[in-house]
């Protein structure tokens, strides 16, 4: 590697050289304890930014650099596919065929079925979720009584994203049925324990888990009725575009439709509830943000907004920007290199050198510490302060969204769904606070989750 002018990088200072086992035993405590994040955002100052560590046995790397997360997306895409710990977390969780767990043609032709839902028109048509925002802010208690949010707000995503995908939603808000309730525990299950799984690494597949398989039964049992009803024509659509619906005109299998379907509910329902979850446990102790949303909100008069006007409210961009570079809410990743390559950054004493990298190595990076680099984001990177984006223009440092070929190809109608419910909310209520003023603990599943939910209390305009 001497033509790269490849240096090593800095080593996790092991308490068992040989084979790591000290590593698995600190995340394990750290994950019981919801401070996996910032421990390794400690790591990240004390060790270097990107470092070497073991696993039973198996060397990983970790780091927060954005020239190797951008290699790693972008410029190395090819060489480091999802593989390894992680790859096989998600077949546990949302099946081996769907968009997150495969690779190469397969991975470009579940995305290019994937894609018709999302064009322009799909995304500014807000009836189907202006809907569902109506049945969420009629379960918000207009006494003063408290509430947990976050609880409504996966419920919310649940329904927007079932009426998106089924073309009829489970209505989680207004009728609850028992079995859509028993899918969304399961799911949760599957996906914080495959999640916990990838981050211990392959020693943690060797345990059973009879929880889990009872959970994905489940989740498949659940999804199967929905495309076996679907094939019948039991019933009318409300919507002219059905993802569901696409996918079989295409002749796809009931199987590739369950693993698809899986995939876009992670998507479409824990990634935007996690994310407004954090933007109103913000809201409700911070009384200044939430006044300068309801002044420039106000300009729309009480008129519900259209897609045009969401993108025109700057500053409530602003703060769900801000929200998203805290507290994405897939907070780390993982990949695998299929080759020996050499990385940009991590090597030498600064850390500046290029790193040689052998095939078969795992890489993990660190959005919850590469977006709070005060490097990147200055002295109060760890502020909440959505003012910084009036200026501050970023690349491969900010990347809630992932990057490169795999971006997440739902960004535009995440963002259009959380700006639109959180403006009416702001239209709705004049305040919100918190009801209690303990510390925000955030529990890391395939996406972050608040400990203990959001409660809060909101006073109607």
């Amino acid at each position: 590697m001497r033509i790269h002018k490849c240096q090593p990088a800095p080593i996790y200072p092991h308490r068992d050289p040989l084979l790591g086992t000290d590593w698995i035993t600190s995340m394990s405590r750290a994950l019981k304890s919801h401070t996996i994040l910032q421990v390794w955002d400690r790591l990240f100052h004390t060790v270097g930014s990107t470092f070497w560590v073991q696993n039973i046995g198996a060397w990983i790397l970790m780091t927060n650099q954005p020239e190797n997360v951008k290699a790693l997306l972008s410029t190395q895409f090819e060489t480091w596919p999802i593989g390894g710990v992680r790859q096989k977390a998600l077949i546990m969780a949302v099946g081996p065929r769907g968009i997150f767990s495969v690779n190469g043609r397969e991975w470009q032709m579940a995305r290019g079925m994937i894609r018709p839902s999302f064009v322009r028109n799909q995304i500014a048509d807000l009836d189907c979720t202006d809907r569902h925002v109506e049945n969420f802010l009629g379960r918000i208690p207009r006494d003063g009584g408290k509430v947990d949010l976050q609880e409504l707000l996966y419920l919310f995503t649940m329904d927007v994203s079932s009426d998106f995908m089924f073309g009829y939603s489970t209505n989680t808000l207004v009728k609850p049925t028992q079995v859509a309730l028993d899918f969304t525990q399961s799911f949760d299950y599957a996906l914080l324990s495959a999640s916990t799984r990838s981050r211990l690494g392959w020693i943690a597949f060797l345990l059973p888990d009879k929880k889990l398989d009872r959970s994905v039964a489940t989740c498949k049992r659940f999804i199967d009725r929905y495309v076996e009803e679907a094939l019948k024509e039991r019933k009318v659509k409300e919507r002219p575009y059905v993802f569901m619906n696409e996918m079989l005109g295409l002749g796809a299998s009931q199987e590739y439709i369950r693993d698809q379907l899986l995939a876009m509910i992670l998507g479409g329902r824990d990634t935007s509830a996690s994310t407004m979850s954090s933007l109103f446990w913000v809201l409700a102790g911070r009384g200044d943000v939430y006044g300068k949303l309801r002044a420039e909100i106000g300009s729309l008069e009480g008129r519900k907004p259209t897609w045009e006007n969401l993108k025109e409210l700057k500053y409530l961009n602003m703060v769900l920007k801000e929200t998203l570079r805290l507290w994405a809410p897939v907070s780390s990743n993982l990949r695998a290199a299929a080759t020996d390559t050499v990385l940009p950054k991590g090597g030498g004493p600064d850390g500046q050198s290029p790193l040689f990298v052998p095939k078969g190595t795992g890489c993990r990076w660190s959005l919850y510490s590469l977006h709070r680099r005060k490097d990147i984001f200055g002295e109060d990177a760890d502020e909440f302060r959505p003012e910084r984006w009036e200026k501050l223009r970023t690349t491969w440092e900010y990347l809630p969204f992932s990057g490169g070929p795999r971006i997440c190809i739902g960004q535009q109608f995440a963002l259009t769904q959380m700006l639109y419910l959180v403006t009416r909310v702001v239209q709705t209520f004049e305040t919100v606070e918190a009801v209690d003023d303990g510390p925000m603990v955030q529990e890391v599943s395939t996406t972050m989750k608040l400990v203990g939910g959001c409660w809060v209390r909101f006073k109607e305009a």
